[in-house]
């Protein structure tokens, strides 16, 4: 027995080594054999605007889509499918992808009343208020709450409707841990629910969360509504991301199959086939049934007596010979395999702890880079200021000059024109001349050349007649 101890502790401690690796996947779901229905939120990659999923489903307060995904950085903010659960009464499985994201590495996660994201199944209409980080403070159905108040992980709350409740771990249904502040890798919770197989279950990354077959959906008057929000406080520097949400009406193939069981606080498996009922002591008010009561009173049932003690001690006889077995396979169990997985674990360990060292390393050299680009663009923006400066004051100077220059050519144009009507007029003048000296020249000359001409002829002739006169 105490081997079998020993092999129960390194069980329960390789569980949460086998919670490093999740399985998430994120986008694409063409290799896959289960198909989400056409009610599940469309992949964010390839909606442009928020706007374009408002015709299915109904989004609240600050949360925003940004680069594929939907993002809570600031407050609080919802979103709410307009159409119920299909087949909520059978079968059907949520895959809901998320992850916390933060803007820088902060040792001091104690924001657990503010920071939260909650998964909703809900009876009936959604409230309106968003008290319950982002969602209903009262609510008639089951809120999957993943924040840091008691534990890091997830809890699993039940309420009827009629009154608030304190989101501690004593007054949830169940839960399991996991570290969702330290992981960059986002999560995958799946919540599936069989009316043949008799299961309600949770699963973090295909790891078994919590699991019942107490809870029935056969008498819910509808279909559930299903919804997920968010809460954030600036000062811690964190935000959600809703990477993806498939709906499924059936069960799908990872809802079946448990990889591993995921680190406690308990990874709860509630077992409640018999139920006692209780009798009220005084006559209830006339009101409809809560979604926790329509469940389990579908599993209420009154517990038999046991009529056959012979029947009761060859189970114990059972159970101690299964009990044996148990025991003889433990003892001729090889434990150098659980010393080999054991040095596997430790090298395992090693290996992230220099992984979170070289991420530190790199981290640190970003904000190194960071600041250096900051620098450089405080520098260059001055420096181009600067230069835009000495550019605007040399445009200036240019602008007088070639307002001078412009000036002064005006200037010369002025006389220029003095000048040329100067020249204007002593063209006239010479032209006058010219006329006159022509006039002179093939007039004047010729009449006087005539007259004189003339008078020679005329001397002579009387010159001629005096000579004749004498003789």
């Amino acid at each position: 027995m105490i081997v079998l101890g020993q092999l129960i502790k390194l069980v329960v401690s390789i569980a949460p080594v086998l919670a490093i690796l999740p399985e998430a996947r994120l986008v694409n779901n063409e290799q896959d054999t289960d198909f989400p229905s056409r009610h599940s939120l469309p992949n964010l990659l390839k909606v442009d605007q928020i706007s374009d999923i408002y015709a299915d489903w109904d989004v609240r307060g600050s949360m925003n889509l940004e680069a594929g995904r939907l993002v809570v950085e600031d407050g609080k903010g919802s979103v709410w499918s307009r159409h119920p659960l299909a087949n909520s009464k059978n079968e059907w499985t949520v895959e809901l992808v998320f992850r916390n994201s933060e803007q820088e590495d902060v040792d001091d996660h104690s924001f657990f009343e503010t920071n939260g994201l909650s998964f909703w199944l809900l009876d009936g209409l959604v409230p309106d208020d968003t008290l319950n980080f982002g969602g209903p403070l009262k609510f008639d159905g089951l809120q999957f709450l993943m924040n840091n108040l008691d534990y890091r992980g997830l809890k699993i709350f039940a309420n009827d409707g009629s009154k608030s409740i304190n989101n501690a771990e004593t007054n949830a249904l169940g839960g399991c841990r996991f570290n969702y502040l330290d992981s960059m890798v986002p999560f995958t919770m799946r919540v599936s629910y069989s009316a043949s197989r008799n299961w309600f279950k949770v699963q973090i990354d295909n790891n078994l969360c919590f699991s019942t077959d107490a809870l029935s959906f056969g008498k819910i008057g509808s279909d559930l509504r299903l919804g997920v929000s968010a809460s954030t406080n600036p000062v811690s520097r964190e935000y959600w991301e809703v990477l993806k949400m498939d709906i499924y009406d059936r069960l799908s193939e990872d809802a079946i199959d448990d990889h591993g069981v995921a680190d406690g606080p308990a990874p709860k498996i509630v077992t409640k086939t018999q139920m006692s009922s209780s009798q009220r002591t005084s006559k209830p008010l006339q009101k409809a049934p809560s979604l926790m009561e329509k469940m389990m009173s579908n599993r209420g049932q009154t517990a038999p007596p046991v009529q056959n003690l012979d029947k009761l001690e060859g189970s114990l006889s059972e159970i101690t010979s299964k009990l044996m077995t148990i025991e003889h396979t433990v003892n001729s169990f090889d434990f150098t395999k659980i010393n080999d997985l054991s040095v596997a674990i430790e090298g395992i360990k090693q290996i992230q702890s220099q992984q979170l060292s070289v991420l530190g390393e790199l981290m640190t050299t970003h904000k190194h880079f960071e600041s250096l680009l900051t620098s450089h663009y405080r520098e260059m923006t001055k420096a181009v200021r600067v230069l835009n400066q000495g550019i605007i004051e040399e445009v200036r100077k240019h602008r007088l000059e070639v307002q001078d220059v412009s000036g002064k050519v005006d200037l010369l144009m002025d006389n220029h024109r003095e000048i040329k009507g100067q020249y204007q007029n002593l063209d006239t003048r010479s032209a006058d001349f010219e006329y006159l000296g022509t006039i002179i020249r093939w007039v004047l000359i010729p009449l006087i050349i005539g007259i004189v001409a003339i008078i020679v002829v005329v001397y002579r002739l009387k010159k001629d007649i005096k000579h004749s006169k004498w003789l």
